[in-house]
């Protein structure tokens, strides 16, 4: 039985698709990135495609946390944005360049896939699809836009340059330093009666902010730092706000402990002169879980693990006096040791509900709803500064600098 003359047409033009699909060239990829690692940051990505001719088409595989964005005008970059890859026309020994930009929406390790290009063959007939293994991660820190600002010199009120160095604020402070001349206008309680005995003019001491002193970032995981306000989780606010205050406790000269806890201790750093590099990569690490924090285990750690008398900042959520109530008798209990801060990031959604601007058909309800969480929060707090807790109640957008402040007021004044 003969073969009919259009099967045998059709295996013909199969043959020659297959063979003209072997003959593509098979390029040359490698992916770059550009850019901050920063939460919320936008990187540039390019892939350059080597020694290919013919057209071809690459497209990129995005991992999770990763939003693809349009590639910015410029010269000699071909847009790969599309979800379909960029198309072009290579050329033998020239480099082609597809660029887009990535957003990068979550902390921690962000992985770009593999890169899929297609290679058309000679004749026009096939296509040669090529997956080339090019897996790259990147390491999203946080806090790197916040500390970016927090080392412009005329953003530091207290340091004119960033970096180690002897800090003196006259007059302030606990660490004697000098002995200098009266002049009018010094404060009497300041004079050395005993040095000025001995000349004929009165000496006054001068002080300067005490230094090797050790922080304790104390930061709870638990499920009340999940909550996102705007387009973070209020965890991303506390870890931006713990390495910015990293920072300046680290100018100051001062030792740097950590301890990341939820149900149970997460991560335990003792005091010491930590890198900053160091710390960020851990911070980028932590997670928030769906779990309560168990604050008894977390301050029964923080004083086993630091002895020494330490200024302890608690980046937690206050709810109401009940559902906080561990968390003040940890923090009481803490204050015959040590000195504990806690910073509480207030829900701006929360406050618009109370004040009935979110626009809600149901804003009478919600209002009333959201008044009565602000005056148990508001209730919960008094409770704590009454005990002698430092507290630090703040908009998220506001806590890297209340933050700074209250740190710097605690040095100034010697309450350490």
């Amino acid at each position: 039985m003969s073969i009919p003359g259009a099967i045998i047409a059709q295996l013909l033009i199969v043959a020659l698709a297959v063979f003209d699909g072997r003959r593509a060239d098979i390029p040359t990829v490698r992916r770059h990135v550009r850019g901050l690692r920063a939460l919320n940051a936008v990187v540039e990505v390019e892939l350059r495609v080597t020694a290919a001719r013919g057209r071809q088409r690459v497209t990129d595989d995005l991992g999770p946390g990763l939003e693809r964005l349009p590639a910015l005008p410029t010269s000699g970059v071909i847009d790969g944005s599309a979800p379909g890859g960029a198309t072009f026309e290579g050329h033998p020994d020239e480099v082609t360049t597809v660029g887009y930009r990535a957003a990068l929406r979550r902390r921690g390790d962000l992985e770009f896939g593999a890169i899929h290009v297609r290679s058309l063959g000679p004749w026009g007939l096939a296509w040669r699809q090529t997956i080339v293994e090019a897996e790259d991660r990147v390491r999203v820190q946080p806090g790197m836009e916040e500390l970016r600002k927090e080392r412009l010199p005329g953003l530091r009120p207290d340091l004119a340059a960033p970096g180690l160095r002897r800090i003196r604020r006259w007059g302030e402070g606990s660490e004697f330093e000098s002995l200098r001349e009266y002049r009018p206008g010094d404060d009497p309680r300041t004079v050395d009666w005993k040095a000025s005995a001995r000349r004929p003019e009165l000496l006054v001491r001068q002080y300067q902010v005490e230094r090797n002193q050790t922080v304790v970032l104390a930061i709870d995981a638990g499920r009340l730092m999940r909550e996102w306000i705007g387009d973070r989780e209020r965890l991303d606010y506390a870890l931006s706000a713990a390495l910015v205050l990293a920072e300046r406790a680290r100018s100051y000269g001062d030792r740097l402990g950590l301890l990341v806890f939820d149900d149970r201790v997460r991560i335990v750093m003792p005091a010491g002169r930590v890198r900053l590099a160091t710390l960020a990569d851990a911070l980028a690490g932590v997670e928030a879980r769906l779990v309560e924090p168990n604050y008894p285990i977390a301050f029964a750690t923080l004083r086993r693990t630091f002895r020494k008398r330490s200024l302890v900042f608690v980046f937690s959520d206050i709810i109401d006096s009940a559902a906080s109530r561990a968390l003040v008798q940890g923090l009481v209990g803490t204050r015959a040791r040590h000195l504990p801060v806690v910073v509480a990031l207030r829900n701006p959604d929360v406050e618009a509900a109370a004040a009935g601007t979110d626009g809600a058909e149901i804003a009478p309800f919600r209002r009333a709803a959201a008044e009565e969480l602000l005056e148990a929060r508001a209730k919960a707090i008094q409770v704590m500064r009454r005990a002698g807790v430092q507290t630090v109640d703040v908009p998220p957008e506001s806590a890297c600098g209340s933050v700074l402040a209250k740190y710097t007021e605690i040095k100034a004044r010697g309450l350490l």
